[in-house]
Protein backbone atom coordinates (compact mmCIF):
# COMPACT_ATOMS: atom_id res chain seq x y z
CA UNK A 1 0.00 0.00 0.00
CA UNK A 2 1.36 3.40 -0.94
CA UNK A 3 1.60 6.21 1.62
CA UNK A 4 -0.55 8.50 -0.53
CA UNK A 5 -3.30 5.86 -0.50
CA UNK A 6 -3.42 6.04 3.30
CA UNK A 7 -4.19 9.75 3.28
CA UNK A 8 -7.04 9.32 0.79
CA UNK A 9 -8.79 6.44 2.56
CA UNK A 10 -11.20 6.78 5.46
CA UNK A 11 -9.26 7.81 8.55
CA UNK A 12 -6.07 8.16 6.52
CA UNK A 13 -5.08 11.44 8.09
CA UNK A 14 -5.01 9.77 11.50
CA UNK A 15 -2.85 6.97 10.14
CA UNK A 16 -0.41 9.41 8.59
CA UNK A 17 -0.12 11.45 11.75
CA UNK A 18 0.38 8.28 13.81
CA UNK A 19 3.04 7.13 11.35
CA UNK A 20 4.83 10.47 11.47
CA UNK A 21 4.58 10.64 15.26
CA UNK A 22 5.96 7.11 15.55
CA UNK A 23 8.82 7.97 13.24
CA UNK A 24 9.61 11.14 15.20
CA UNK A 25 9.50 9.15 18.46
CA UNK A 26 11.93 6.59 17.06
CA UNK A 27 14.32 9.31 15.91
CA UNK A 28 14.17 11.00 19.31
CA UNK A 29 14.84 7.66 21.03
CA UNK A 30 17.84 6.92 18.84
CA UNK A 31 19.22 10.42 19.35
CA UNK A 32 18.81 10.24 23.13
CA UNK A 33 20.63 6.89 23.27
CA UNK A 34 23.45 8.42 21.23
CA UNK A 35 23.66 11.35 23.62
CA UNK A 36 23.75 9.05 26.68
CA UNK A 37 26.50 6.93 25.14
CA UNK A 38 28.52 10.01 24.17
CA UNK A 39 28.26 11.44 27.69
CA UNK A 40 29.31 8.09 29.12
CA UNK A 41 32.36 7.89 26.86
CA UNK A 42 33.51 11.49 27.39
CA UNK A 43 33.33 11.64 31.17
CA UNK A 44 35.80 9.95 33.53
CA UNK A 45 34.71 6.60 34.91
CA UNK A 46 33.43 7.05 38.48
CA UNK A 47 32.22 10.65 38.07
CA UNK A 48 30.69 9.99 34.66
CA UNK A 49 28.50 7.19 35.90
CA UNK A 50 27.09 9.27 38.75
CA UNK A 51 26.55 12.22 36.41
CA UNK A 52 24.97 10.07 33.73
CA UNK A 53 22.57 8.26 36.06
CA UNK A 54 21.47 11.48 37.73
CA UNK A 55 20.86 13.11 34.34
CA UNK A 56 18.89 10.06 33.21
CA UNK A 57 16.78 10.17 36.38
CA UNK A 58 16.02 13.88 35.94
CA UNK A 59 15.16 13.35 32.27
CA UNK A 60 12.79 10.49 33.09
CA UNK A 61 11.09 12.59 35.79
CA UNK A 62 10.57 15.46 33.35
CA UNK A 63 9.21 13.13 30.67
CA UNK A 64 6.83 11.53 33.17
CA UNK A 65 5.68 14.94 34.37
CA UNK A 66 4.98 16.08 30.80
CA UNK A 67 3.08 12.87 29.99
CA UNK A 68 1.00 13.38 33.13
CA UNK A 69 0.23 16.95 32.13
CA UNK A 70 -0.83 15.92 28.63
CA UNK A 71 -3.06 13.13 29.93
CA UNK A 72 -4.55 15.48 32.53
CA UNK A 73 -5.34 18.07 29.86
CA UNK A 74 -6.88 15.38 27.66
CA UNK A 75 -9.15 14.18 30.48
CA UNK A 76 -10.18 17.70 31.46
CA UNK A 77 -10.75 18.50 27.78
CA UNK A 78 -13.19 15.60 27.51
CA UNK A 79 -15.17 16.90 30.47
CA UNK A 80 -15.23 20.42 29.08
CA UNK A 81 -16.34 19.12 25.69
CA UNK A 82 -19.36 17.40 27.24
CA UNK A 83 -20.41 20.54 29.06
CA UNK A 84 -19.89 22.79 26.04
CA UNK A 85 -22.14 20.67 23.79
CA UNK A 86 -25.19 21.48 25.92
CA UNK A 87 -25.10 25.08 24.57
CA UNK A 88 -26.06 26.67 27.85
CA UNK A 89 -29.23 24.66 28.37
CA UNK A 90 -29.87 23.22 31.81
CA UNK A 91 -30.22 19.44 32.01
CA UNK A 92 -33.64 17.98 32.67
CA UNK A 93 -34.15 17.28 36.36
CA UNK A 94 -36.51 14.32 35.83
Amino acid sequence: MHLMDLSNSRGGADRMTRYVKSLIGAIIGIASVGVWLTVDLLTPEPIGDYLLYSLMAITNMVIGWQVGRVLGKRESGKNVGVESTSKGLKPNSN
